[in-house]
């Protein structure tokens, strides 16, 4: 992309300032429509070192009422960043419905830094546009609009921009020997950049390369573009939404059945599944310390049905670990803050770090499961979740070393209903049963193909599904910790 760039264009200061005023109006405009169309906005502005990033974006935001966006300058990843994937330091960043959120240097400039010093780099740049293509287009997906520009200018340029700012004392601290380095290997980047560049170059995240030897010139193109694609995704993102056009039925490719039932194949006493309880609680504390030894994070996940016993099952495996290294996590209905955001934001924010585990009562499964059913999402957004979902999980897997394991717990409807009366009789487990159990009772046949659906499209070789006979709740106890254990030191 860098080669068709004409690096000499300049601007008249006359033109410059009676184009620049209408520009900086009409951003101020837009700021306000986003707000009430509640559209989220992400501006990436990257660039060669010294080709006017900071300016840019200060003057930016300067056209904008700061109340309504975000600035982040990017640099080294903390400690608690580094102890997570890649891009989780950045999807915890994206901006809620109607926020502007700028990053001046963003995931491309730490990938590329990152990467670039690690043995293998070729591969790992691979995998990361891969991941970050994937990044970008679900949350475009989800209505966020990303606009992305980079500041080129040539090695010579950079050359005098770094020994001017050198040469003034207030500037020199900005010039350090790692940008010189980088400086001398300009030639050497510039193809690798490039690539870098052209293969994020989507429909749903295009690249605006913009000429910045000028910097009037630059700043004009830069308000230029970020005018004129604002408009073009408003005028989009109103067509797309509630209640104009129709919706779009994706078709999902046919997955193999996830083979479901309530009751093991046989059973023993109480007595014997506590005693084997036990001894596999002694090994989960030691794989428990391993993980945290070795530093491989692990996300647990339970879904089933109501009664099914999933707050039994979290409390056995958790008695027996080091509770500075894991959290439970209960999904609850989303809160008005969490609605503003894409719906895999609330979950991912929660994915443990390095060594540590991630109990997740109820998940990012709801998408497919309550809010298909109860309508609370449109046919295309829980269709598309599937495919979103294989590939978060995916993403977490392969970039942070770690595991994924996943449960349904099975019942029958009768033991449910059993288990429903049970806790309305006993006054220590009242608060167990509500009414939402009743009605979720009452739309058994139509949750029921929701879930086949579900563990068959999200049933993966890196984060398969373990379905747990639950009308045994000991029985379940018992399975449920041994997959764990099984999962942990397949991975270790």
């Amino acid at each position: 992309m860098f080669e068709k760039v004409d690096l000499t264009k300049k601007i008249d200061d006359t033109i410059f300032e009676k184009s620049i005023s209408p520009l900086k109006e009409r951003l101020s405009v837009l700021q306000r429509t986003l707000r009430d169309l509640g559209i989220p906005t992400i501006i990436v502005i990257e660039g060669w070192n010294a080709a006017g990033i900071t300016m840019s974006t200060r003057e930016i935001i300067q056209s904008l009422d700061p109340r309504g966006f975000t600035l982040h300058a990017i640099d080294k990843a903390t400690d608690d960043e580094r102890a997570h994937p890649f891009l989780w330091r950045f999807w915890i960043k994206t901006p809620s419905k109607g926020r502007i959120t700028l990053f001046a240097r963003s995931w491309y400039s730490r990938a590329l830094v990152e990467k670039l010093i690690s043995v293998g780099w070729k591969k790992s740049l691979r995998e990361e546009i891969n991941s970050i293509n994937i990044f970008e287009r679900q949350i475009s997906d989800s209505g966020v609009i990303i606009l992305k520009f980079f500041l080129h200018i040539s090695k010579e340029e950079q050359k005098r921009r770094l020994t001017e700012r050198e040469r003034n004392p207030l500037t020199a601290w900005l010039v350090t020997p790692a940008i010189w380095d980088f400086h001398h290997h300009y030639d050497a980047y510039f193809s690798v950049i490039d690539e870098f560049i052209t293969k994020t170059d989507t429909e749903h995240a295009p690249w605006q390369i913009i000429e910045a030897t000028d910097r009037k010139y630059a700043l004009l193109k830069i308000y230029s573009y970020l005018v004129k694609l604002l408009e073009k995704k408003v005028a989009e993102q109103e067509k797309k939404r509630p209640g104009k056009g129709k919706t779009k039925n994706l078709v999902m490719p046919p997955k193999d059945p996830v083979q479901r039932r309530s009751s093991p194949d046989s059973s023993q006493s109480k007595e014997d599944y506590q005693e084997d309880l036990k001894s596999l609680q002694i090994r989960m504390l030691d794989s428990h310390y391993l993980l945290f030894k070795r530093k491989i994070p692990f996300i647990i996940v339970y879904e089933g049905w109501d009664a099914a016993g999933k707050g039994g099952n979290i409390t056995r495996i958790a008695r027996y670990m080091n509770p500075l290294g894991y959290d439970v996590i209960p999904t609850l209905a989303p809160n008005d803050y969490e609605k503003q955001h894409h719906y895999l934001w609330r979950f991912i924010r929660h994915f443990p770090k390095a060594g540590h585990v991630a109990i997740f009562d109820r998940s990012w499964y709801g998408r497919v499961l309550v809010e298909r059913v109860e309508g609370f999402c449109m046919e295309s957004e829980w269709q598309r979740a599937y495919q979103e979902i294989n590939e978060m999980e995916q993403e977490y897997v392969e970039s942070s070393g770690g595991g994924i394991v996943k449960f349904w717990l099975e019942i029958d409807r009768d033991e449910q209903l059993k288990r429903f009366k049970q806790r309305e009789n006993d006054p220590l487990k009242q608060y167990k049963i509500t009414e939402d159990d009743w009605r979720n009772r009452e739309k058994w046949n139509l949750y029921d193909p929701a879930v086949d659906e579900m563990l068959a499209r999200t049933n993966t070789s890196y984060a398969p599904w373990i379905v747990i006979e639950s009308d045994d709740k000991w029985y379940a106890r018992v399975k449920t910790i041994q997959a764990i254990i099984d999962c942990i030191e397949k991975l270790l």
